[in-house]
């Protein structure tokens, strides 16, 4: 081996911790995808008994986000698919909290307010600000990032017809 095709030592030690980094995280997928079956198949439970069912909705979709948002730690974090998909599963988790939000206010205001739900709310209106207008705002934001650089592309694309 020459001298040339020698790393130096920091760099493989940063290859092998990003290579570490990247199963410690796919395991973590795998966990979440574990976790967020068994409250999905508890919620799909909840929806077939009568009075859980608003609840059971709501645990199926912010699970079922996190199950899909599991999928997603296992595929590759660099995909322009991969973050779009997120975008979407942060939507889907918001919706989950503003849905949490909105049934427990109707409960609050229907049958009196107690100390319950009054933590609820505050732990929903947190998560649908959140995951809710957090991919919104990422959502305008990735939109104007790309619109940026296809204005700068097409700036450097010379005028005219171009012969090959």
């Amino acid at each position: 081996m020459s001298s040339g095709d020698q790393n130096p030592w920091w760099q493989a030690q940063a290859l092998a911790l990003a290579a570490e980094a990247q199963r410690r995280e796919r395991r973590q997928g795998t966990t979440l995808i574990i976790v967020s079956s068994v409250f999905v198949a508890a919620s799909l439970l909840c929806m077939f008994i009568g009075a859980l069912r608003l609840i059971g909705l709501v645990c199926l979709v912010f699970f079922g986000a996190c199950l899909f948002g599991g999928i997603l730690m296992r595929r590759d974090p660099n995909s322009r698919t991969t973050f779009v998909l997120t975008l979407w599963v942060g939507l889907l988790m918001g919706l989950g909290m503003g849905l949490l939000f909105i049934f427990t206010l109707i409960s609050a205001v229907t049958y009196g307010v107690s100390g319950n739900q009054i933590a609820v709310l505050i732990v929903a209106a947190t998560g649908f600000l959140f995951f809710g207008v957090g991919a919104v705002v990422a959502m305008v934001k990735a939109g104007r990032t790309r619109r940026k650089a296809r204005d700068q592309w097409q700036a450097r694309r010379p005028q005219g017809r171009t012969t090959r």
